[in-house]
């Protein structure tokens, strides 16, 4: 591939993820807003239903109740029918971090005097003694996580948000394919998610009800933090 394609290519996938990285921030945002009322929802719902209770303590023992006594007739009872919605851990924030191992970290060597150059190139513009910019400074602390996890593909965002002249490599640019990729499944599993469902129909309390039984019938032992 020419080196015009390349840098053409890398910048288009760098705008990706540039916005993938903003909708990680959002999404952080809202699982620590949001969290805690689908917490507190649950704990309300809960209350108001002593036998969906008795059900989750039949799960996982849980320590809602250290003797728990269970219900023949519960014991005995069918759950309702599920409704179409992912049954993952939902109150583990998203975070958007690529997982051990990924294809990326396989690929992708550690140049360091090009990470130590384009951080040097960043810290030119954006340091905060240097500059009174809001922006500018959030992207010198990006940068400066990024220097400290070696994260080239990162500096390589933020240059690229600065006007910064650099080159990716093609391993390079394959590398930053894997690692958009990552963080779109992510993002899946999350929107996919209860606490996504929930936020989702603030208006449909009778559909928050639903979602909220799913949750605890079709995922008890992911929620047991809740009831210590």
């Amino acid at each position: 591939m020419s080196s015009k394609l390349n840098l053409l290519e890398s910048k288009m996938l760098l705008k990706e993820f540039n916005y993938l990285v903003s909708d990680i921030e959002f999404k952080n945002e809202f699982a620590m807003e949001y969290g805690t009322q689908f917490e507190i929802a649950v704990r309300q719902f809960l209350r108001e239903k002593p036998l969906i209770k008795e059900l989750c303590i039949n799960k996982f023992g849980s320590k809602l109740n250290p003797d728990p006594k269970p219900s023949p007739s519960i014991e005995s009872e069918k759950e309702s029918e599920p409704i179409n919605l992912s049954s993952g851990t939902d109150l583990i924030p998203f975070t958007g971090t690529p997982i051990e191992d990924d294809e990326d970290s396989l690929i992708l060597e550690i140049d360091t005097d090009k990470i130590k150059k384009l951080y040097r190139d960043i810290v030119q513009k954006t340091h905060p003694d240097k500059v009174k910019s809001d922006a500018l400074n959030g992207l010198y602390n990006r940068a400066t996580t990024a220097n400290k996890n070696q994260d080239l593909l990162s500096l390589y965002s933020i240059c690229d948000e600065l006007g910064i002249p650099f080159h990716v490599k093609q391993k390079e640019i394959d590398a930053l394919n894997n690692r958009i990729k990552l963080i779109k499944s992510q993002q899946t599993f999350f929107e996919s998610s209860h606490l996504w469902a929930w936020c989702k129909h603030e208006y449909d309390e009778p559909k928050r009800k639903d979602i909220i039984e799913h949750f605890l019938l079709n995922n008890a032992p992911a929620v047991k933090d809740l009831f210590n």
